[in-house]
C-alpha cells in the first residue's frame, strides 16, 4: 500500500493567494462545466482517497459564512463542491480556477502581487471554468480528469450568489479558511490511494448510489438471494456513484471500489457509463433504467443480471463502456450490473 501523500500546510500566508512550487504548464483555456440545474439535480458521490479538504464561501475581508468549498480526489477524478448553508440565497454564478500560477496569470486581468496577494480586474473575475449565469440552487459540483492536472496545484472558487426573493441583491464570495484574514485560494495536492486490491480473478459488480442505494435484499416483493442494489428514484442531473464488487450481502465494507457509474438524465434520454480504474476490467455489463425499482418477470420483481433489458456480453475487457437510453420521463430507477475482472 503506498503512503498516502500528505496535503501541504494550507493557507499560511494572510494574503489572497499562494504560490506554489509545481512545474509550470501551458496556459489552460475556457472549459465547460459539468451541467448543474436545480438544487439536488446534480449528485456527485465520490470515495476519497485520503480526506477532502473545506474551506468557506464569504465576501471579500468579511468572516460571514453563505457555505462550504471541498475539494478531494479518488484514484482517477478530481471533485470540488460547492455548498450554501445560508437558505437565503441561491448560485447565480459559480466560477472555478485549477492550476498552475502560470495558468492563473494567463487569466485577462489577472496579477499577482509582491506580497503573493492577487489581484483581478474583471467581476466576475473571468475564471476558466465558467458555466455563465445559472439557476443552481445550494450546489453546484465539478469533476476534472486527474491525469490532465499536475500534482499539486493552485484553486480558486468563486461564486456571485442572488437572494431567492429575487429583489435582484447579490453577493460575490470566494473560498477561503479561517487561516486568512482576505484571500481566495487553497493549495492542494493530489492524494494518493491506495494500492487497488486484486480481485483474484473475476466478481459481480454493482453501482452503490449512496443515498439514493436500495439494497435487493430489502425491497419489498424481491424473492431472490442475489445482492446489489436499484438507485433512485432520481431526477433530471448528473450523477456519479461507486461501483463495488464482491460486495455480498450489500455490504460494502467487504467490497472492492473498482469503478465509477456515471448517470446523466435529461429526459427523455440517459447516458449512462460504466469506468474501472487501471486495475481492472469489463467483461459484461447489464442495466435496469425505468420508473419502477427493478424489472419484472411474470409480474414479479427480478433481479437476475440477465434478465436486466439492457446489457453488453462479452466485451472482453474493456475499461468504459455506455448505454444510452431513449423513451423516459419522469423520475426513473438504475440498477447496474457488471462483471468486473483484473487487469492482468
Amino acid at each position: 500500500m503506498k503512503k498516502l501523500t500528505s496535503i501541504k500546510t494550507l493557507f499560511l500566508l494572510a494574503g489572497v493567494v499562494f504560490l506554489l512550487s509545481c512545474a509550470k504548464n501551458e496556459p489552460v483555456e475556457k472549459q465547460a462545466a459539468t451541467p448543474a440545474g436545480i438544487e439536488g439535480n446534480l449528485k456527485t458521490d465520490l470515495v476519497y482517497c485520503g480526506s477532502p479538504v473545506t474551506a468557506s464561501f464569504v465576501e471579500f475581508g468579511q468572516t460571514t459564512s453563505y457555505g462550504n468549498f471541498t475539494i478531494g480526489n479518488d484514484a482517477s477524478t478530481l471533485q470540488v463542491k460547492y455548498e450554501l448553508t445560508n437558505p437565503s440565497w441561491f448560485i447565480n454564478r459559480p466560477e472555478l480556477f485549477v492550476g498552475t500560477e502560470e495558468q492563473f496569470l494567463a487569466i485577462p486581468g489577472a496579477s499577482i502581487n509582491p506580497d503573493g496577494t492577487i489581484h483581478m480586474t474583471a467581476s466576475p473575475p473571468n475564471l476558466p471554468i465558467d458555466p455563465g449565469y445559472i439557476n443552481g440552487g445550494s450546489v453546484w459540483e465539478y469533476t476534472l480528469d486527474l491525469a490532465t492536472l499536475p500534482e499539486c496545484f493552485m484553486v480558486v472558487a468563486f461564486a456571485r450568489i442572488r437572494d431567492v426573493n429575487g429583489s435582484g441583491a447579490f453577493k460575490d464570495v470566494f473560498a477561503k479558511t479561517a487561516f486568512k484574514t482576505s484571500g481566495y485560494s487553497i493549495d492542494y495536492c493530489v492524494q494518493q490511494c491506495p494500492e487497488l486490491p486484486p480481485l483474484g480473478g473475476c466478481e459481480t459488480g454493482y453501482a452503490f448510489g449512496n443515498s439514493y442505494a436500495n439494497c435487493f435484499l430489502q425491497i419489498p416483493g424481491v424473492q431472490s438471494n442475489n445482492w446489489g442494489w436499484s438507485n433512485g428514484p432520481i431526477g433530471a442531473g448528473s450523477y456519479s456513484w461507486p461501483i463495488y464488487a464482491g460486495a455480498g450481502q450489500c455490504n460494502v465494507s467487504n467490497g472492492t471500489y473498482v469503478g465509477t457509474l456515471t448517470v446523466n438524465y435529461t429526459p427523455p434520454t440517459a447516458v449512462i457509463t460504466y469506468t474501472t480504474f487501471s486495475a481492472y476490467v469489463l467483461n459484461a455489463t447489464h442495466l435496469y433504467v425505468g420508473n419502477q425499482i427493478l424489472p419484472k418477470k411474470n409480474n414479479k420483481y427480478t433481479t437476475a443480471p440477465g434478465q436486466f433489458p439492457y446489457k453488453h456480453e462479452n466485451l472482453n475487457g474493456v475499461s468504459s463502456d455506455t448505454f444510452t437510453i431513449n423513451g423516459l420521463s419522469g423520475n426513473i430507477y438504475v440498477a447496474a450490473h457488471s462483471e468486473v475482472c483484473d487487469a492482468q
